[in-house]
């Protein structure tokens, strides 16, 4: 004989008991810890629902003194304004079936941990959808297309000669010549005095479509033609389901983010927490009105592109 998970005396009697539950389990699914995603490192939390973000990279040289008072650069600092948006989330229920229903008590049961996974699921799609666009996007770096050939090396700099975190060309990322080749033109974007940056690429983005075969050949040992693989080892495969291209691919160096070389953020504004989970109890008119209660999350963040330097973006084949 099967048993229910739960007693009739552990279902919730009143709505009240049902919202202090929900916020129970809401609470416990924050503090849990979260599998980590490949946009974990670009979330970033902010004061309020419009942010300036400063853009500088002073990239310091050393010359031969010629005279005795030295020679001095002037700092140039950029800025952008980046804005929240709002997004919500909800369910509803009729709290008859959560009062006496084992069933319909576990599905509101799961709804916080739900609102959490939807949460970091639309901060993925966001950020993706950036980077898919970003050939038609402006960087604020430069305000030139975010991946492009004609990036300038010193924006203040009108003349300023260019460099390139964009390929064109159909490339097959399972081709290892050709890996080394895309990896060995990153390696040459340079800082704002011209010098190369110090660019290592470590990890390769890649679709769905592309990320087991281009996992397996990285890691194989030696190629089918019994030679040593020379990328082994040298690019950390990171599989990113929500791109909707199948093909496009993108070569990082994720040391530099650390270094605030970020290539884009996303920006997370908490209000109070009464604009952030709203319910409808047995009090308001809609339970009156229906016999149902119900939650939604609100959510604020904002998403721009930023630093172009420490991320290629190859079309894939």
């Amino acid at each position: 004989m099967t048993t229910s998970l739960y007693t009739n005396e552990q279902l919730p009697r009143t709505s009240e008991e049902a919202v202090r539950e929900f916020n129970e389990r809401y609470l416990l699914a924050i503090s849990a810890a979260a599998a980590p995603s490949w946009a974990d490192r670009f979330v970033m939390g902010v004061g309020g629902p419009r942010v300036t973000f400063p853009i500088a990279m002073m990239s310091t040289k050393f010359l031969e003194t010629k005279e005795a008072s030295g020679r001095f650069k002037t700092m140039q600092e950029k800025s952008f304004d980046l804005r929240v948006a709002e997004f919500d989330a909800g369910y509803e229920a009729k709290f008859l079936d959560i009062k006496t229903s084992v069933f319909a008590y576990r599905n509101w049961s799961q709804v916080p941990a739900r609102f959490l996974t939807a949460q970091a699921r639309h901060v993925c799609e966001q950020l993706a959808k950036l980077l898919e666009a970003g050939t038609t996007i402006a960087s604020p770096w430069d305000d030139v297309n975010f991946f492009s050939a004609a990036h300038k090396i010193n924006p203040s700099v009108p003349s300023s000669t260019v460099w390139s975190n964009f390929q064109a060309t159909a490339t097959d990322p399972t081709d290892i010549a050709k890996l080394q080749a895309e990896s060995t033109a990153m390696r040459f974007v340079p800082d704002e005095n011209g010098s190369k940056l110090g660019v290592e690429p470590d990890e390769i983005w890649l679709p769905t479509e592309k990320f087991q075969v281009v996992s397996d050949k990285l890691n194989q040992e030696r190629l089918a033609n019994g030679e040593s693989n020379p990328m082994m080892g040298k690019l950390k495969p990171v599989h990113v389901p929500e791109f909707t291209d199948p093909n496009d691919f993108y070569l990082v160096d994720s040391k530099l983010f650390a270094k605030g070389l970020d290539p884009m953020i996303a920006a997370d504004y908490r209000p109070a927490d009464s604009l952030g989970l709203r319910f409808w109890d047995e009090s308001s008119d809609f339970f009156k009105d229906t016999g149902k209660i119900k939650v939604s999350q609100h959510i604020w963040h904002g998403f721009s592109l930023v630093f172009p330097h420490a991320i290629r973006r190859i079309t894939g084949a």
